[in-house]
C-alpha cells in the first residue's frame, strides 16, 4: 500500500497516476479536497512561466517592500524565526546563476505538461479546461520588450514565444476590455487555463477510478519510523486516531505543511508559505482569455460565474491571516487596465469582491518543487514546493515521481529537485 498525505492538485494527480500503475492508494487529506492553496488559483496551466520566484531582483524586491503593504512581493518577518533562517537563506539563491538553472530543471520537468493534460481529458477529467493563450499586459512598451525577452529562453525548450510585442491597437483588438493603461504586451498562444475546484473535484474522481481511497477531514497527526523505514500513518481525529501500515511507500504532498511531519523524523525541510490572495470580479463583461498584468504581477482569469483577480506573494510566516489591505491593493491595481471595471454584471453591489480567498503556497528557497525520496527512509517520498506552479507542473511531477516511487530508479528530470540541495547553515537536512 502506498499511502499520499495531501488531497491538493499534487496528491490527487500522484493517486491517479500511482493507482493506474496497479498500486494500492490511500489518501489522506486533512480538509475538504480542493479547498486549500489550489482552490483559489489563478488556474493557468502556464509552462512558459518556468522562471523560480527567487531571482537575481529577489533582494532589491523585498527591500522595496519593506513599509509597502501594496508591494506586489511583501516581506513581513514579524516575530517568526524560522522566516529569519529561512530569508537568509534564500539569500543564496537570488543569483542570476541560479535563476538559470532553476528556469531549466523546471521547463525541462514541464516539457509533457500539455500532452499529460490531453490525456487527462481523455480519461474523463472535465476541469473546463479552455485553451486561449495567456496574454501579458503592461503599461510601458520598454517592460513588455525586456519582459519578452526574458521568456523567449524558452524556444528553446520547444515554446512557442512571439518575436516582437504587440502595440496598444493590437492589443485592444485581442482584448477590447483593456483600457488605454494597456501600451503593449505579448500572447503566450498555447497556454491554457482551468477551473481548479472543478480540477480537484476531477482528479479525485479519475483516482477513485483507478481505485484509490480518498479520505477527507482526516489529518495526519505523525509518521511511525524504524532506523531506515516508515512503518506508519497515524491519522485522523480524537483520541484513537487510525493507524495504517505497513507501507510500501509514504508520499507528502501536503504542501507548505510537509515540514511539520519531516521535522519529528530529524529532517529539517526549508519551506515557507508565500500567501497569494484572489477575489471574484463579477464584470459586465469579462477579458476573453487570461490576462498576467506585468507591471502589477496580477493573474486575471474568466470563468463563467466572474474574474478570478489573483496576486502577490506575502513571505509573513505560515499563517492564513487575510490582510484587505492587500486585497484592496490588488484591485486597485487591476482595476487600472479595465475600462468597465466598475460595471458588475447581476446587479452586483459593495465591493464587487466574492470568493475573497488567502492561501499558503510551498515555496523553496530557491523557488523550486522538492521531488525525492528522503534519506535514509527507503520508503519516504516528498512531492511539495511548487510554489505557483502547482496546476501546472502537477501532472508531470507526479508522473516523473510515480515512476520513481515504483522502480527506486531517479528519473534523470528529476535530478534538480533533490532533498539534499538544501542545507541550513546550522544543520543540514538529514535522518
Amino acid at each position: 500500500m502506498i499511502v499520499v498525505v495531501g488531497g491538493g492538485v499534487v496528491g490527487l494527480s500522484l493517486a491517479y497516476y500511482l493507482s493506474r500503475a496497479g498500486a494500492e492508494v490511500t489518501v489522506f487529506e486533512r480538509g475538504a479536497l480542493g479547498t486549500g492553496c489550489t482552490w483559489g488559483s489563478a488556474g493557468w496551466i502556464s509552462p512558459s512561466e518556468a522562471a523560480p520566484v527567487i531571482g537575481p531582483d529577489a533582494i532589491h524586491q523585498a527591500v522595496h517592500s519593506l513599509g509597502r503593504p501594496s508591494a506586489p512581493l511583501y516581506v513581513r518577518p514579524g516575530l517568526d524565526g524560522s522566516l529569519y533562517r529561512w530569508l537568509r537563506y534564500a539569500l543564496r539563491y537570488a543569483n542570476s546563476a541560479a535563476a538559470t538553472r532553476g528556469l531549466r530543471a523546471v521547463a525541462e520537468l514541464g516539457r509533457p505538461t500539455f500532452r499529460l493534460y490531453d490525456e487527462l481529458a481523455l480519461a474523463g477529467l472535465d476541469a473546463g479546461m479552455t485553451a486561449r493563450g495567456l496574454l501579458h499586459v503592461f503599461s510601458q512598451r520598454d517592460s513588455a520588450v525586456r519582459a519578452l525577452a526574458a521568456v523567449r529562453v524558452m524556444a528553446g525548450y520547444g515554446y512557442q514565444v512571439p518575436d516582437k510585442p504587440l502595440t496598444r491597437t493590437e492589443l485592444r483588438a485581442l482584448e477590447p476590455t483593456l483600457s488605454r493603461r494597456a501600451e503593449a504586451g505579448y500572447l503566450i498562444s498555447e497556454e491554457r487555463h482551468i477551473d481548479p475546484a472543478q480540477l480537484t473535484a476531477g482528479l479525485a474522481t479519475l483516482a477513485r477510478k483507478a481505485g484509490a481511497t480518498i479520505y477527507e477531514q482526516t489529518a495526519v497527526q505523525h509518521l511511525r519510523r524504524s532506523a531506515s523505514l516508515v512503518q506508519a500513518v497515524v491519522a485522523g481525529r480524537g483520541a484513537e486516531p487510525a493507524i495504517t501500515g505497513p507501507a510500501s511507500a509514504v508520499i507528502l504532498a501536503s504542501g507548505a505543511s510537509c515540514g511539520e511531519l519531516l521535522r519529528p523524523l530529524g529532517v529539517r525541510l526549508p519551506l515557507t508559505a508565500g500567501k497569494g490572495y484572489s477575489f471574484l470580479r463579477p464584470l459586465r463583461v469579462l477579458p476573453g482569455r487570461p490576462i498576467h498584468l506585468g507591471d502589477a504581477k496580477v493573474a486575471l482569469t474568466p470563468f463563467s460565474r466572474g474574474l478570478r483577480v489573483a496576486g502577490t506573494m506575502e513571505l509573513s510566516g505560515d499563517n492564513e491571516v487575510l490582510r484587505r489591505s492587500r486585497v484592496a491593493a490588488i484591485a486597485r491595481s487591476a482595476a487600472q487596465y479595465f475600462d468597465g471595471w466598475h460595471e458588475l454584471a447581476g446587479g452586483s453591489s459593495g465591493s464587487g469582491q466574492a470568493e475573497l480567498w488567502v492561501g499558503r503556497r510551498p515555496l523553496t528557497p530557491d523557488g523550486l518543487p522538492v521531488l525525492d525520496r528522503v534519506d535514509p527512509f527507503r520508503n519516504l517520498f516528498v512531492a511539495t514546493g511548487h510554489s505557483m506552479l502547482g496546476i501546472t507542473l502537477a501532472p508531470a511531477s507526479a508522473w516523473a515521481l510515480t515512476g520513481f516511487v515504483l522502480s527506486g530508479r531517479r528519473p534523470d528530470v528529476l535530478a534538480p529537485f533533490r532533498v539534499n540541495r538544501f542545507a541550513y547553515p546550522d544543520r543540514a537536512v538529514r535522518g
